[in-house]
């Protein structure tokens, strides 16, 4: 082969080895940025099937809660023995959150510890023996603060002394602790542990359902003959202030629970004394006993009335806005001014209306004493400017009622009247079935 032919040949081959190198170096590009994006894909196909799998888990749950909140509901509020009603919450307890234990704990006869007194998953000798001490571990810091706890909740598990038994000591690892309340104190608590679900997630469930187990324990103690009307005011059969107050501060504290509002509504029978001087005592006491019914029968089931004293009544309206609670007020309004209470010995049936005052926790007032206090001015202002309203109390803050930078003795105070109408009847009141059973 000739010097130039060699030459050619090699050239072409040389050509030929440049053309492949680069062909191949393009070729594992083009692979490389096929392998990154299946990668990627990859990626995002086991993101979004994980954030499928929390979406089903998530709507089973709510489907759950939606089918057996109503059948626990049920069941706590037949009417049964007060023992009754511990079993059927730690049962329902149990299957509501899947727990491995759930247990009611309360004092121990003669002894300030609490032990358990119903429950599931303990060790068999528990019941009755069993003692903890009510001032430590989770248990003690739902006992102190009322509040349910959680094991997330900051130090819900510091400040253990060893001399003290503790749940915890016992090798018990509660997940939530939630206090049920009776008419005057705290009964006992609600224990949950081994549950697969986020505590956090759950604490409004447990709150719900504590609260159901301490209105029935409540009622039954209220309609225990044997108690001879202890909580309950004889004319009227509402409560008495003593057990109205003391509902009223443990729905406070429960408060914070629902993040939800709390009302207090207070109610003067108007130019009652004239009611007195024309038709006498007893008239007074017949007008006195038919408001009473009359604002039982409209109230909501969760809602409380209480004689507060002489012709002056009160009010709780749990779980509520400041225009839900607005709107029972003058809905109790119109029907009180409407009702015709007839008058032993007398031809003509009386009619009479009220003054009514509504506070808001925590918007007027942070304690019961500033509410009672807040509710009795706004009743008072109606009573001095016409009677027949029902006036929301002024609020308190440099946002609502006392003007930034102003002397607080310059404060006006911001208040909404609702008119009086002029004597028809309401329409179909927009919040749900009225007049529960829970009173009685």
């Amino acid at each position: 082969m000739s010097p130039y032919s060699f030459n050619i040949a090699m050239g072409t081959l040389v050509l030929l080895t440049v053309i492949l190198f680069v062909e191949y170096r393009s070729h594992g590009q083009a692979s490389g940025r096929e392998s990154s994006n299946n990668r990627l894909k990859h990626q995002q196909v086991a993101a979004l099937s994980s954030e499928l799998k929390h979406l089903k888990k998530e709507f089973y749950r709510k489907s759950e809660i939606a089918d057996q909140f109503p059948r626990i509901t049920k069941k706590m509020t037949e009417k049964l023995p007060a023992d009754a009603y511990l079993a059927i919450a730690v049962r329902s307890v149990k299957d509501f959150f899947h727990a491995g234990k759930v247990g009611y704990f309360a004092p121990a006869e003669n002894s300030s510890d609490y032990t358990l007194v119903v429950g599931t998953g303990f060790p068999p000798d528990w019941p009755g023996k069993v003692r903890v001490h009510p001032d430590e571990g989770i248990l003690g810091m739902a006992l102190q603060k009322r509040i349910v706890v959680s094991r997330t909740d900051p130090h819900s598990s510091s400040g253990r002394r060893s001399s003290r038994p503790a749940l915890e000591d016992m090798g018990i690892a509660p997940d939530l602790v939630a206090p049920v309340f009776g008419v005057s104190d705290t009964l006992g608590a609600l224990v949950i542990a081994g549950s697969p679900f986020p505590p956090e997630e759950e604490r409004i469930y447990v709150s719900m359902l504590a609260d159901l187990l301490s209105m029935a324990l409540q009622n039954a103690t209220l309609l225990d003959p044997s108690r001879d009307g202890k909580w309950v005011d004889r004319l009227t059969g509402a409560f008495n202030r003593d057990h109205f107050l003391q509902r009223f501060e443990n729905e406070i504290r429960r408060t914070g629970n629902y993040r939800q509002a709390v009302a207090l509504l207070m109610l003067d029978i108007d130019e009652f004394k004239k009611i007195n001087d024309t038709h006498g005592h007893h008239a007074g006491d017949v007008v006195i006993k038919r408001m009473a019914e009359v604002v039982r029968k409209n109230i909501r089931g969760s809602d409380l009335v209480g004689r507060y004293g002489g012709d002056e009544f009160m009010v709780l309206i749990t779980s509520t806005t400041e225009e839900q609670a607005e709107s029972i007020a003058e809905h109790l309004r119109k029907k009180i001014s409407t009702t015709d209470i007839a008058i032993p010995g007398t031809e003509v049936p009386v009619r009479i209306t009220v003054s009514g005052g509504l506070a808001m926790f925590p918007a007027h007032g942070q304690s019961t004493t500033e509410l009672f206090r807040a509710a009795d001015d706004a009743m008072y202002d109606v009573k001095r400017q016409g009677r027949n309203r029902i006036r929301i109390a002024a609020s308190v803050g440099l946002d609502r009622g006392i003007a930034k930078g102003t002397d607080a003795g310059q404060e006006t105070p911001i208040s909404k009247d609702i008119p009086a109408d002029t004597g028809s009847d309401a329409g179909e009141f927009p919040l749900g079935k009225l007049g529960g059973d829970l009173h009685p």
